[in-house]
């Protein structure tokens, strides 16, 4: 699979790594001089200088054979552009972007961008997994603007302790996905008792997220 990767952030560069190691065909546009530079010296061949919102770059790097586009850079703008380049002049297949302004995810599924990675769940993620407990996590954002797939873990002293998954009423656009049990997953069933330590997968909207934490993890 050929893959061209516009704009080298954090993200990118790991992504590139990732991508070079699974056996794709990987090209990266980069336009800061220095920051190719530096690429260059580590990867090689697989980086090239230029703007990857420009369409005579684009057509330089290959795009008119690429399955897939992913625009990386830390400008929600230059990400935009360059997906919306790449579906329009040179019918790529498959846009992904780095959305580094959550406000700005509706215009990009709005503009026809496959999909969208928030860079700022990936932040919440990672120090979520460094918290005790983690008593929420981010999972998953759905290719809808407001869903997302989140773990809540159930406390000891939390009032669903005991209670069956048919007992327990949560808001009217989430729900429970998968329950994982201490040596075990369960696939939800009314009957299912709900445990101390239990980590709950719930589809929800970002509108009823607190509402559901309160639900699980409140006494």
């Amino acid at each position: 699979m050929y893959i061209i990767i516009v704009g080298c952030s954090e993200i990118g560069y790991h992504l590139v790594k990732l991508l070079l190691a699974a056996g794709h065909e990987v090209l990266v546009i980069e336009k800061s001089l220095s920051r190719y530079q530096m690429l260059w010296d580590e990867l090689g061949s697989v980086v090239m200088l230029g703007d990857g919102t420009d369409e005579p770059t684009l057509r330089k790097a290959g795009a008119a054979r690429a399955d897939v586009l992913i625009a990386a850079a830390n400008r929600d703008e230059v990400n935009l552009v360059a997906c919306q380049v790449a579906r329009h002049r040179f019918d790529i297949g498959h846009t992904m972007a780095v959305v580094n302004d959550h406000k700005n995810d509706p215009i990009f599924h709005i503009l026809g961008v496959d999909v969208t990675v928030n860079s700022t769940h990936l932040v919440l993620s990672y120090l979520e997994e460094g918290i005790p407990g983690r008593p929420l996590t981010h999972l998953m954002r759905l290719p809808q603007q407001d869903l997302e797939i989140v773990s809540i873990a159930v406390p000891s002293d939390a009032m669903v302790v005991g209670k069956k998954l048919g007992e327990i009423e949560l808001p009217p656009h989430s729900f429970i996905s998968l329950v994982i049990k201490h040596n075990r997953t369960e696939l939800p069933a009314p009957d299912l008792v709900i445990d101390s330590d239990d980590e709950v997968v719930l589809v929800t909207s970002t509108d009823e997220e607190h509402t559901l934490y309160d639900i699980l993890t409140g006494v």
